[in-house]
C-alpha cells in the first residue's frame, strides 16, 4: 500500500512535469490563477476530494484529468509492485501514463519528456548498450521506423521517437510484442471510434503504446507463447 502512494505522488508530479516544462523549477500552482500551492493541496487524491475538485484560491474547476491520473497511478503501483519491484516497470509507468494522457489532449510528445525519460533508461539500461547483437537489431529497428514513418505518414514523428527510444533499451521480444499489441488495441479502437464518428482523421497513438508496455509487462510469458510458441 506504501508504494502505491508513493505512486500517486509521482503520478501528480509526473503530469504536472509533462505539461509545463519549468515546472521542476518552482513551486506548484493553479492552473487559473497561479497561486501557489500549500502541502495540503498536493496530496494526491485527498486534496481533490477534500476540496469538491475547485482551486481553494480562485474556486476553478480543478482539471478532471489530475485526479483521475493520481488515482490511476495508485492502481498501477498497486498492481504492478505488489509482489516484485522493478525500476524499469516504475520508470516506463511514470513517464507514459502522463504523455498518454497529453496525447489524447495535444496530438503531440512533448520533446523534455522524451529527453528525461531517454537519460532515465539509460541510467538502468546502460548494460544493454553493450550487447553487440542487442545494439544491431536495435539500429536496424529504428531504421525500420523511420522508413515506415517517411513512406506511410499514418504515425507522428513523436510515437517513432518513443519507440525508438523502446527498441533501445528493451529486449526484443519486448519491442515486438508492444509493437504488435499497440497496432492491434489500435486497430479495434479505430473500429469502435468510427461508429461514433466517421470523419475520424487521427487518434493518439502513445495512449495505446501505453497499455500496450502494461501488458507486455504483467502478462509477458503467456503473450510470448501465443505469439511466439516460445521459438524466438
Amino acid at each position: 500500500m506504501f508504494i502505491a502512494v508513493i505512486g500517486s505522488f509521482i503520478g501528480s508530479f509526473m503530469l504536472c512535469l509533462t505539461y509545463q516544462e519549468g515546472s521542476l523549477f518552482r513551486r506548484s500552482q493553479c492552473d487559473s490563477c497561479h497561486s501557489d500551492l500549500v502541502w495540503y493541496e498536493l496530496i494526491p487524491v485527498v486534496s481533490f476530494i477534500m476540496q469538491k475538485g475547485r482551486c481553494r484560491q480562485c474556486n476553478n474547476q480543478i482539471p478532471l484529468h489530475i485526479f483521475m491520473t493520481e488515482l490511476l497511478f495508485f492502481m498501477l503501483f498497486l498492481l504492478f509492485f505488489s509482489e516484485s519491484s522493478s525500476a524499469l516497470y516504475a520508470a516506463c509507468i511514470s513517464f507514459l501514463v502522463p504523455l498518454a494522457i497529453y496525447d489524447i489532449h495535444h496530438f503531440k510528445v512533448p520533446n523534455h519528456m522524451l529527453l528525461l525519460f531517454a537519460c532515465i533508461l539509460l541510467l538502468i539500461r546502460y548494460p544493454l548498450l553493450f550487447d553487440i547483437q542487442h545494439l544491431v537489431y536495435s539500429v536496424l529497428l529504428i531504421i525500420l521506423l523511420h522508413l515506415f514513418y517517411l513512406l506511410t505518414g499514418s504515425i507522428g514523428y513523436g510515437d517513432i521517437k518513443l519507440l525508438s527510444l523502446f527498441a533501445l533499451f528493451l529486449p526484443l521480444t519486448y519491442f515486438l510484442l508492444i509493437f504488435m499489441l499497440t497496432y492491434f488495441i489500435g486497430g479495434i479502437a479505430v473500429i469502435c471510434f468510427l461508429f461514433y464518428k466517421h470523419n475520424l482523421k487521427k487518434i493518439p497513438l502513445i495512449p495505446f503504446i501505453t497499455a500496450s508496455t502494461l501488458l507486455v509487462f504483467k502478462f509477458y510469458d503467456e503473450l510470448y507463447t501465443i505469439y511466439f510458441g516460445g521459438f524466438l
